[in-house]
């Protein structure tokens, strides 16, 4: 019998499942934390982003005074009820389908209590972890956001550093922290730097590839250079006085983000920064990459990994990876925000960008299961993208492949410098 033949979308989507893919940017759980919770998890625990719509819609304490599953579901019923449309929870179906064998398209009265019984035997199981990441993800590695002075575990994860703590030390609490695991005195901002260089240096000798800012959460990414001098000032005067004004903070910070660039070119390290999408009441604006214009004009040989699409500035972020050369532009968390709102990231971006320097997937979640599901989600997107550029918008079918391939492992191979 002759075999049928594949479509585009199919051919697509075959040559994305075989690949072994580089994980972008991470937040899962160390394999030795995840087996920490007796008894396994269940159907409320492994929630995602998704517990983001269930505090906007029910508040921080839906289970509160519930002390068994019974009690439990009826309040996420009444939450899937309002909000089951949105992608988090997609994600969230994707996940149980593919992982824990969810028959249906939704959990409903009739399947859950079976649903969360699979989730607690399996997630028991001492293989469990390797085997979702290692034979169900095929992941080559998981480029993983490690926080100062925490470790990480080689086998299944690349270090990237954060940093977000450097911004923070006009603080007592981040500068005890910081001469304590450094074993310097921080009585100046020389000796600050020294102790940043110290712990930076003790990172990449050991395997790390990258430092990372988060710091769109909390405050805008516009930035201004900052002279030396003006910042030990006001870094003085926080050491004797304790006091300092929004704008000296400000002035800080801005100086040591364009040091941590200096840095970064100087040691050969990739710089991530979050751009885009927020958590709950984050002030969206804060997030828009063109705030980093000046810094990537500065320090033009810098590779700077840009996250989340922009989303919602996807079409800014577009032109920054057109016209910066240092700048690379990484779909990670973008799938399970709006498969939509990727689609038409993409379909701008691989107009405008040359390949290399587009990152496929990255899925800056914090379980194993929900990286396949995210990974699901993103290799059916990408195929729907890449199989209209073929058939509508004269992309041969050889470039798609050879995107496709750059996308999921080729790019972050060599950006990240993987062997």
């Amino acid at each position: 019998m002759a075999k049928k033949k594949l479509s585009v979308r199919e051919r697509i989507l075959e040559e994305l499942e075989s690949l072994e893919t580089v994980d972008c940017h991470s937040h899962t759980m160390l394999r030795r934390d995840y087996y920490h919770v007796k008894g396994g998890y269940d159907l409320f625990s492994i929630m995602g982003y998704f517990s983001r719509d269930i505090q906007s819609t029910a508040g921080d304490e839906i289970y509160k005074g519930c002390t068994t599953d019974e009690e439990r579901w009826p309040r996420l019923r009444a939450v899937l009820e309002r909000a089951r449309n949105v992608s988090y929870w997609r994600h969230i179906i994707v996940m149980h389908q593919k992982v824990f064998g969810l028959r249906g398209d939704d959990i409903t009265d009739r399947n859950w209590k079976r649903l969360n019984a699979t989730i607690r035997r399996k997630t028991q199981d001492p293989n469990w972890y390797d085997y979702v990441t290692r034979k169900v993800c095929r992941l080559k590695t998981q480029v993983r956001n490690v926080p100062w002075f925490q470790d990480w575990e080689p086998e299944y994860f690349t270090a990237v550093l954060r940093m977000e703590s450097a911004l923070r030390l006009l603080h007592p609490a981040e500068r005890k922290n910081l001469s304590k695991q450094s074993g310097m005195r921080l009585g100046s901002l020389k000796r600050v730097k020294e102790a940043l260089v110290k712990v930076t240096e003790d990172y990449q000798k050991r395997g790390a590839v990258g430092i990372k800012l988060a710091h769109a959460y909390w405050r805008t990414l516009s930035s201004d250079p900052v002279s030396e001098r003006k910042a030990a000032s006001i870094y003085q005067k926080a050491l004797k006085k304790g006091k300092f004004t929004e704008a000296e903070e400000k002035a800080y910070q801005d100086h040591i983000i364009y040091w941590l660039a200096a840095l970064a070119q100087e040691m050969g390290l990739v710089f991530q920064i979050h751009t885009g999408v927020q958590s709950n009441w984050g002030h969206i604006p804060f997030s828009d990459p063109l705030h980093l214009l000046p810094l990537l004009r500065t320090y033009q040989k810098v590779r700077f990994d840009l996250f989340h699409a922009g989303y919602p500035y996807s079409r800014m972020m577009g032109m920054l990876g057109k016209h910066y050369p240092n700048v690379w532009l990484n779909m990670a968390w973008m799938y399970v925000i709006s498969m939509e709102g990727s689609r038409q990231s993409l379909s701008e971006w691989i107009d405008l960008v040359p390949a290399y320097r587009i990152l496929g997937f990255g899925s800056d979640v914090h379980f194993p299961e929900l990286i396949y599901g995210h990974l699901v989600m993103a290799r059916s997107c990408v195929a729907d993208v890449l199989a209209e550029k073929v058939e509508r918008d004269f992309l041969s079918l050889d470039a798609a492949l050879d995107l496709a391939r750059k996308m999921f492992h080729d790019n972050p191979v060599e950006l990240y410098g993987l062997k």
